[in-house]
């Protein structure tokens, strides 16, 4: 177990001094959920994901902390803004108004080109980062970005002999060897893993078919998200691990009931299994000459004054229901998706209390004995009808207010990866359009891509191996056995 005691120690740190990068020859901050600035000489250079006010996700999510002066000049003053990719608290329009359109945008080289063009309508100039390819960023600063099939980003900052792999919430989609004999170059005490640790960034919200939440309690989810972070960090072969992409809380009163499953630094402290990785606890600045870091605050509590925000839903009104023109839209959405048909035979909506089901799968293609695979969502109005609009359907998940029946189904690996990442970004939804999407990333790391795909399907076979071994009664013994194999611990 960590202690902040002995971290403060080890980090030599001033312990409640507020960082400021100014100061710094080479050197970072962690701003808020995803917003790292980078300083060379104490001038910024780089920002990244610049999410710097108000909410997101319909209302659903604030940051943390508000951002101060200081840091929202420091974003401002940076040559450069990397964006990884387009969920709204990484891509934040209200944030993207208060940059100066001499800043230049730096984007990975995504499927489709929509965030790009998007910018270079607002004014932005725009830079495409090719593929493993270094850009120089000052006398002292480089980067490397890896845009994956996820539809994310991997943005890796060389700072003289100090590496910074910004995983942010982003998975590895095969990249894992490629980024592990890049940190082995470097003095493993002066490389840093930025990444999520969260368990509430996606959907939770799940109910039984009245409206019940069967969401499990919190301390079943935190330690096991704790434990695989510090196993990719140790993968990755990393001395330092960076809160980030985490730090954002709930507002909505509708989504407020969340809040309780953040992870937050107190539960790291608590589970954190690699003692060899040091740990940075959130909003910090880090010399990367000494690899010392301050902490900007005086304590990790959160700024909670705008949850519940006095019942404000923003423009939804459960009570509304759909108008005949409207559900058509809704249909005509997801029949667009002919890779959710082999894998779902239906969906369903619940909005003002009116329940409508759209059929996927015709009769005579189902197997007679196997029983109905079906979502229902049970969602207001105004934002779902937001997402037919502009074809993000994740940003309803992840907000934590619409809630979804699961029924002889589940949202990954066949719904929320093709809705959100394959139709939403990529614009993907038939298997010929999937074959193309497919051949451009195996192009690009054939040995990589094998092995995610691999991963992909070794997860698939585990958790129906989970099923038949609750149904045998030895879940339990072989969950233990499978936890001293990956070094958690057992108890």
């Amino acid at each position: 177990m960590l202690t902040c005691d002995n971290l403060s120690c080890r980090s030599g740190t001033a312990a409640a001094r507020p960082g400021d990068g100014a100061g710094l020859r080479l050197g970072f901050e962690t701003i808020g959920n995803a917003t790292l600035v980078f300083y060379e000489n104490g001038r910024a250079v780089l920002a990244t994901d610049p999410w710097l006010t108000g909410t997101c996700y319909f209302g659903s999510w604030a940051l943390d902390r508000p951002v101060t002066e200081r840091e929202l000049a420091a974003v401002r003053a940076a040559d450069y803004i990397w964006i990884s990719h387009g969920h709204p608290d990484h891509l934040h329009p209200e944030s993207l108004e208060l940059l100066s359109r001499e800043q230049k945008i730096l984007l990975p080289d995504h499927y489709r080109p929509e965030i790009r063009d998007s910018l270079q309508e607002l004014g932005f100039d725009v830079t495409v980062l090719r593929y493993r390819q270094w850009r120089q960023l000052s006398p002292h600063l480089r980067c490397l970005c890896l845009d994956n099939e996820n539809q994310d980003a991997v943005l890796i900052v060389e700072a003289d002999d100090c590496l910074i792999v910004n995983l942010n919430d982003s998975p590895l989609c095969g990249e894992g060897r490629f980024i592990r004999s890049l940190v082995r170059r470097y003095d493993r005490r002066k490389t840093y893993l930025a990444r999520l640790c969260a368990i509430d960034a996606d959907m939770l919200n799940f109910v039984d078919a009245e409206g019940r939440r069967i969401t499990e309690p919190p301390e079943r989810y935190k330690p096991g998200m704790i434990w695989a972070t510090a196993r990719s960090a140790e993968r990755l072969g990393v001395g330092n691990f960076v809160c980030s992409s985490s730090q954002h809380l709930y507002v909505r009163p509708d989504s407020a009931w969340a809040n309780p499953y953040r992870i937050l630094w107190a539960d790291i402290q608590r589970h954190w299994t690699r003692p060899q990785i040091r740990v940075l606890e959130p909003f910090v600045t880090v010399d990367l000459e000494t690899g010392a870091y301050e902490r900007k605050h005086p304590t990790q509590t959160s700024d909670e004054s705008r949850v519940g925000d006095q019942g404000h839903v923003g423009d939804d009104d459960y009570s509304e229901r759909l108008s005949e023109e409207e559900w058509s839209r809704v249909v005509a959405f997801f029949r667009r998706f002919e890779l959710l048909r082999p894998r779902f035979d239906y969906l369903e909506f619940v909005v003002g209390g009116e329940r409508r089901r759209l059929d996927l799968a015709p009769d005579r293609l189902r197997p007679r004995r196997r029983p109905l695979r079906g979502l229902a969502f049970h969602a207001p109005r105004a934002s779902l009808m937001a997402t037919m609009e502009y074809g993000y359907f994740d940003d309803l998940l992840i907000g934590n207010f619409m809630k979804v029946e699961l029924h002889n189904a589940k949202l990954y690996p066949h719904f929320t990866p093709v809705v959100a990442k394959l139709g939403g970004n990529a614009k993907v939804f038939t298997r010929a359009e999937l074959r193309a999407f497919r051949r451009r990333y195996f192009r690009r790391n054939p040995g990589g891509y094998v092995c995610w795909r691999l991963a992909q399907r070794s997860e698939e076979w585990l958790d129906a191996a989970r099923v038949v071994a609750d149904r045998l009664g030895i879940k339990r013994p072989l969950k233990l056995l499978y936890r001293k194999i990956l070094a958690d611990p057992v108890s």
